[in-house]
């Protein structure tokens, strides 16, 4: 017996040591904000929607929205610790609102065939619950309609690339965070004759959406089917847009701090078309860098090249205001 006792003491302890490496992430708390910070509820389709949204307390008139959906499994207050509260700084700083809805159970019904979640198998409207949110600030807040910006991050970012083909007029900009285009076998919608702005934020040694392409899953388990590449997403938006043109490529500086990890960014751009932005992380993971916060190890590495709610915003900021039809 006492050594079944030490062996599965020894387990405990290994368990325990793998979990601290591995899966831990010390305590972030969020920054003092000249901002209040409220929750809300609205009803769509006979379901309860939530959402979180920072709104400073010295708001211009007529401010930006920006709209950031979590990855599977987050939620408004996760995602706002997982991109280091840097959007909530950027609010205040900028003066804009952010709004973080929640997803229904955990998950968004994404611009994927493959993967099961509730929000997929109830047929869950999440585009009418992005409509009501914009109504809603809109009307409570007086935001700019034609200053209206979407990000997110893994599931999120691929909530993303659904807004991108059903509602792209709907914003001035987009961002894909973690996030690939599907294959167009796994392509859930149509695609979309309209342009919009996109960034992309990946890394190269992604654990769960493979840089190279091929299939995304969570290590080997629930597959989600297959996408493209890195590089091939940022080049279907391209195309998309319109642009024929080559991209620029340029380094960030780095920082001794990131070690092994570096950054480019490739730029789509020509005159008269919705640019297209990609930030590569060399052996960064599935995480959203920032300088506050590092994602779980078992994510893969983040880098201090990269503040990503800053390039997101200045991205944003850059862009010519769009007005949709009958705004």
């Amino acid at each position: 017996m006492f050594v079944f006792a030490i062996i599965a003491a020894l387990l405990v302890i290994a368990a325990t040591a793998w979990f601290f490496y591995f899966v831990y992430t010390p305590p972030l708390s969020p920054p003092e904000l000249k901002a209040t910070v409220t929750n809300g509820t609205m009803n769509i389709d006979g379901h309860e929607r939530s959402y979180q949204a920072v709104i400073p307390i010295d708001l211009p008139t007529n401010p930006a929205l920006l709209i950031m959906f979590h990855g599977t499994g987050q939620d408004a207050r996760s995602i706002r610790k997982a991109s280091g509260y840097g959007f909530d700084v950027l609010a205040v700083e900028r003066g804009f609102i952010v709004v973080y809805p929640n997803a229904y159970k955990g998950a968004w019904r994404d611009a994927r065939k493959v993967g099961d979640n509730p929000a997929r198998r109830e047929n869950i409207d999440d585009e009418a619950f992005v409509h009501e949110l914009i109504s809603y600030f809109r009307q409570s807040n007086s935001i700019d309609r034609s200053r209206v910006f979407a990000a997110g991050f893994s599931n999120g970012g691929q909530m993303i690339i659904r807004l991108a083909a059903t509602m792209p007029e709907t914003f001035a900009g987009l961002a894909a965070i973690g996030a690939t285009q599907p294959t167009v076998d796994n392509f859930a919608i149509s695609t979309s004759i309209s342009s919009v702005p996109m960034l992309l934020v990946a890394g190269t040694r992604d654990p769960i959406v493979p840089y190279n392409g091929g299939i995304i899953s969570l290590w080997g388990f629930s597959p989600r089917g297959s996408a493209l590449s890195v590089p091939d997403t940022a080049g279907y938006f391209a195309k998309m847009n319109g642009i024929t043109t080559s991209p620029t490529v340029e380094d960030l500086p780095h920082r001794a701090e990131s070690g092994d990890s570096s950054v480019f960014v490739t730029q789509y751009r020509q005159n008269g078309y919705a640019s297209v932005e990609l930030y590569t992380v060399i052996n960064g993971g599935h995480a959203i860098p920032n300088p506050r916060y590092a994602a779980p190890r078992i994510l893969g590495f983040s880098t201090h090249d990269l503040d990503t709610p800053r390039v997101v915003w200045s991205f944003f900021e850059g862009l010519p205001a769009r007005t949709p039809a009958g705004h």
